[in-house]
């Protein structure tokens, strides 16, 4: 073999090491969280918070233009986030609850929470983030003032996801290692004792997607393996209908603004689904091109956002006329999303 023979080969053989893990990853990585944040504008005072789960990056969008501000390197399998009006808190593989300045569009320092396990489910309500530990089946809540957690709470399963009211008065979940569905109230008894009430429904192998209904009297709890929807009735904990569905792999729901429908994702196919919630019947599909999974609400406008997932894009649909009217690609597999309000 000649010199220059091998001198190909050895070039050859380092190219395909260095690609070994993007192609592992059919053609994406997540950046280096140390490189530099991508930005095109200033973050507007509303903007919705996109995360992409295999670039691992935040992305901001203004919701008036449509368009990208700025991409901020978060971790790798960037998955559920939430905001506070100035933080993002974010779930990633980076060590602890990676934190980003949404205005200032950088990373700030992280939050240890190597005393509960990793979490999945990550929301903020009132004045805390709450964390769900699914494999430790715990709730912690976290005081971004005082930089403090200042509650840990045991669940008979683990929290996928988490709904808690504006007031933190009563937390939503379900739970798949424990195949429950749970409202946990917080209470005073006549002593002026503080407890917790828990008000459990059965639930599934696999439960996730759950929706709380705007005028917060119905809470629907979606069961992946069952094919079917539990309906609590709120104000009298009791569960008033379940509804059987025929589909692929679904697993996240969300109410319209104005109460109306309720949109299912499509994991495994390419359409969206419109349920009317008065009749509990499916009126429509969205054909969005690809599996999708995270769906959000705009507070603003009829408008709702889908994660096309498997399309590596996010879709806008107008929830007036159930169509679509905006695609954002070159979305590294988008998940998890939500609202930021400047405070």
């Amino acid at each position: 073999m000649t010199k220059t023979t091998g001198f190909l080969l050895l070039i050859i053989a380092l190219l395909l090491f260095e690609l070994q893990p993007l192609l592992a990853q059919g053609g994406n990585r997540a950046v280096d969280p140390d490189s530099p944040v991508v930005s095109f504008s200033p973050t507007p005072r509303e903007a919705l918070l996109v995360g992409e789960k295999d670039a691992g990056r935040l992305v901001i969008i203004d919701p008036k233009t449509l368009e990208i501000v700025a991409r901020i390197p978060a971790g790798g399998n960037l998955h559920e986030l939430a905001t506070d009006g100035r933080y993002v808190y974010i779930g990633s593989n980076l060590p602890g609850i990676t934190v980003v300045d949404v205005m200032a569009q950088k990373r700030v320092e992280p939050i240890d929470i190597s005393a509960f396990g990793a979490p999945h489910a990550i929301t903020f309500a009132g004045t805390h983030l709450y964390l769900g530990h699914e494999t430790q089946r715990l709730i912690s809540r976290y005081d971004p003032a005082t930089k403090q957690f200042d509650e840990v709470l045991g669940l008979p399963g683990g929290s996928h996801m988490l709904l808690i009211t504006p007031d933190e008065q009563r937390i939503f979940t379900a739970s798949s290692n424990g195949s429950v569905i749970a409202i946990i109230d917080r209470i005073t008894n006549e002593r002026g004792q503080k407890n917790l009430l828990f008000t459990t429904f059965p639930g599934d192998t696999r439960m996730e997607g759950m929706a709380l209904s705007p005028d917060g009297n119905e809470f629907w709890a979606l069961h992946m393996n069952a094919k079917k929807i539990s309906i609590i009735n709120v104000r009298e904990k009791k569960l008033i209908s379940t509804i059987s569905f025929e589909g692929g792999l679904n697993n996240r729901i969300k109410f319209t603004k104005d109460g109306k429908y309720l949109l299912m994702n499509e994991l495994q196919g390419n359409e969206l689904r419109v349920w009317e919630v008065a009749t509990r019947t499916e009126v429509k599909r969205i054909d969005v091109g690809a599996g999708g999974e995270g769906i959000f609400i705009d507070p603003v406008r009829p408008r709702a956002y889908y994660t096309v997932s498997k399309g590596n894009k996010l879709v806008v649909i107008d929830t007036n006329t159930m169509t679509v009217i905006k695609e954002i690609h070159n979305l590294q597999n988008p998940d998890g999303m939500d609202w930021f309000s400047a405070k």
